[in-house]
């Protein structure tokens, strides 16, 4: 349908860009009090790039519970404006240009068919914008079971695609590997300082935490166990296994209803879903070599986590290290005895198809997104030549069609 006729159908007024799952969103923030709140969380960051602008104007495009701008604001003597289109006391765009526009976790939410329009009517509003970009899936569904990331690029595809819509886009750091920051100015030798500073204090707070945290695991370790190896043989006893990994070639796939309608669904990592068309949504255990979601774990989703990296022994979170009844712990030997079947280490998914296959007594199991990296995976973007140079996927899919002649209950659904 045209686009104006789109926009009035969806309640849009005319100057306003489209958002095709816009009322999507608006159920889940309606649903989800915390959701549209994370922002804050940037602050220590944003504050020396706004500075630098010395604005009398803020807008915050996009700008969910406006936990942000408020504070921001504050800090500057300026004043504020709030909009998005999904939030009803904010979703009128306020009139004329800003000295300066905040776009935080915004962009990945909108189709990538509709970047284009929305890029450029962030660019008519100011000339200075700060981005910041998660560049992987988000925990979050919608109501038509497609992820609340919609889309989903690297860091690089993002910078190029500012690029094509302001003449200067610089990234920095990034508060972590999953997210980044782009301004659309030059900024100040004074401002760049500021914000060394600020990565430095994250740096030394990291650190302490990092002793602390050591110091908590000695102690529970001498305290507490964690789930023994022949509860999960009492769990999985002739039960019918769902195994989904990562990799983006199941996303073209139709496996979701099949998916959840095994006894135990197995994710891997951060347990990502694309689309529960192809994913499903089930989640019993995790299996995983970093720090999850805490939903998985508070909200009972996940009744175990099999924490994989046994070769790094105080790598366990300490929120997740609490939760002793939850948690397995693969050790050494187990690693040890996984490695000797690969030429190098082995990656999660392996540690976990080799555990299954130790504990036995399952009904059967069916292997989802695994195709050994024939095509990216959905944990990250890492290039294809690093991955292997870190594991030896075609051995691992050598050992698992081994294991899947000796045990007729095992397949692999590619």
């Amino acid at each position: 349908m045209p686009e104006a006729c789109a926009r009035k159908q969806l309640g849009f007024q005319l100057t306003e860009v489209s958002v095709a799952n816009k009322d999507f969103y608006t159920q889940l923030h309606k649903s989800n009090p915390g959701y549209g709140t994370s922002s804050s969380y940037l602050m220590d960051v944003i504050l020396p790039l706004a500075q630098d602008v010395k604005p009398a104007r803020i807008l915050d495009y996009g700008c969910g519970k406006s936990s942000l701008i408020e504070e921001l604001a504050a800090n500057l003597q300026c004043t504020s404006h709030r909009y998005d289109p999904c939030i009803a006391e904010y979703n009128n765009m306020p009139e004329g240009r800003f000295d300066l526009v905040l776009n935080t976790d915004v962009l990945e939410h909108v189709p990538e068919d509709e970047l284009d329009d929305v890029l450029a009517d962030i660019q008519a509003r100011s000339d200075n914008v700060i981005f910041h970009i998660p560049t992987l899936y988000a925990t979050a569904l919608l109501a038509d079971g497609s992820n609340a990331h919609c889309t989903v690029r690297s860091a690089p595809w993002w910078q190029e695609k500012l690029s094509q819509h302001f003449p200067y886009v610089e990234v920095l750091r990034s508060t972590n590997n999953d997210q980044q920051f782009y301004v659309t100015w030059d900024a100040s030798a004074e401002a760049r300082q500021n914000l060394r500073q600020v990565y430095r204090q994250r740096r030394r707070a990291n650190s302490v935490a990092k002793r602390k945290h050591i110091l908590r695991m000695l102690r529970m370790k001498m305290l507490k166990g964690y789930v023994p190896k022949h509860e999960l043989q009492n769990d999985i006893a002739g039960k019918r296994i769902a195994v989904v990994g990562n990799a983006q070639s199941l996303s073209n796939k139709e496996y979701g209803p099949e998916i959840d309608g095994h006894d135990i669904v197995i994710r891997l990592n951060r347990g990502t879903i694309p689309h529960t068309k192809s994913h499903g949504q089930k989640l019993s255990w995790v299996a995983t070599s970093l720090d999850i979601p805490k939903s998985f774990v508070y909200g009972e989703q996940a009744r175990r986590v099999i924490w994989t990296p046994a070769e790094r022994s105080f790598s366990l979170p300490y929120w997740l290290a609490r939760h002793n009844d939850v948690v397995y712990l693969m050790k050494p030997a187990e690693l040890r005895g996984y490695q000797a079947r690969t030429e190098k280490k082995p990656s999660t998914g392996f540690r976990l198809l080799g555990l299954l296959e130790e504990l036995g007594g399952y009904k059967h199991i069916n292997i989802y997104g695994f195709d050994f990296f024939a095509s990216p995976t959905n944990t990250n973007h890492i290039e294809p030549s690093k991955a292997r140079a870190d594991h030896d996927y075609d051995r691992e899919h050598h050992e698992v069609q081994k294991w899947m002649a000796r045990d007729p209950r095992v397949s692999l659904k590619l």
